[in-house]
C-alpha cells in the first residue's frame, strides 16, 4: 500500500494591495528597524527639510516623493547599505536622455496626473536595490539607492551586502541637470525604504513623516 503523500507546506503570501500604514504603525516599524540601521550617506541630514523627505510634492512629474534625499553639495561621496541584506537589482549602465526625451516622459505623467512606474525607474539613473528579507514584526524590507554616478564595480546581483558597505558613488544621474549635461549640479542620494509594497510613511503629514524618519535614524551609526 502506497504511503499518503506529505502535505504541501502552506505558502506565505505578502499582501501587495495593503492599506496604508497609520502614523502609529509607521512609527512602530521605524523604532523596530532603528537598532540595525546605518545612515546610507554621510551628506547633509534631510530631516529638517520637508522637500527632502517622503510625501513631498513632485509637481514636475505629477507625483509624490517616495524617499529621502541626502544632498552632498559636491562629488566624491559614497552611498552605503543601510542594513545587512542581498543585492537584488544593480543598474549601473544608465544613459541620461536628451532633454526633449526626458520632457516627453514628464508630459505623459502630466497627462495622466501621476507618475507611471516606468517613468519613475527612468528617473532613478544608476541605482541599486537591496533586499533585507522579512524582518520580524515589521515585514519584507527593501531599500533603493538612486541617482548614483556609478555603482560599485564589485557589487553583483545575489551578493550578500553588509550594513555600511559601499554600493556606489553619489551623483545626479536621472535628474534634470544630468539630462542637460551637467553631471556636477546637486549630487544627492535618493534613498527609499519599502515595507511589503509601500514606502515607509506613505500618506503621512510632514510632521508625522519627520517623526517616523527621525525615529528610524535615532540610533544610526
Amino acid at each position: 500500500m502506497l504511503a499518503a503523500p506529505e502535505p504541501a507546506p502552506t505558502p506565505v503570501f505578502i499582501v501587495l494591495d495593503q492599506e496604508p500604514q497609520t502614523y502609529r504603525e509607521a512609527l512602530q516599524d521605524a523604532a523596530r528597524l532603528s537598532a540595525g540601521i546605518t545612515w546610507p550617506s554621510g551628506c547633509m541630514s534631510p530631516l529638517p527639510h520637508p522637500e527632502l523627505l517622503p510625501n513631498a510634492s513632485r509637481a514636475y512629474r505629477s507625483g509624490i516623493h517616495q524617499g529621502v534625499d541626502f544632498r552632498c553639495f559636491g562629488p566624491g561621496h559614497s552611498a552605503v547599505a543601510a542594513m545587512d541584506g542581498r543585492a537584488v537589482l544593480v543598474a549601473g549602465n544608465y544613459q541620461d536622455p536628451e532633454p526633449a526625451d526626458r520632457g516627453w516622459l514628464l508630459d505623459i505623467a502630466a497627462q495622466l496626473g501621476a507618475t507611471p512606474p516606468y517613468t519613475l525607474l527612468a528617473l532613478y539613473g544608476n541605482y541599486v536595490v537591496i533586499d533585507h528579507g522579512v524582518v520580524p514584526d515589521v515585514g519584507h524590507v527593501v531599500t533603493i539607492y538612486a541617482h548614483l554616478e556609478e555603482v560599485d564595480p564589485d557589487l553583483r546581483v545575489g551578493e550578500a551586502v553588509q550594513a555600511g558597505q559601499r554600493v556606489g558613488e553619489i551623483g545626479n544621474r536621472g535628474t534634470h541637470a544630468a539630462a542637460n549635461g551637467d553631471f556636477y549640479a546637486d549630487p544627492h542620494l535618493h534613498w527609499e525604504l519599502h515595507i511589503d509594497n509601500q514606502y515607509l510613511g506613505a500618506g503621512l503629514s510632514f510632521d508625522e513623516t519627520r517623526a517616523v524618519y527621525t525615529t528610524l535614524f535615532a540610533g544610526a551609526s
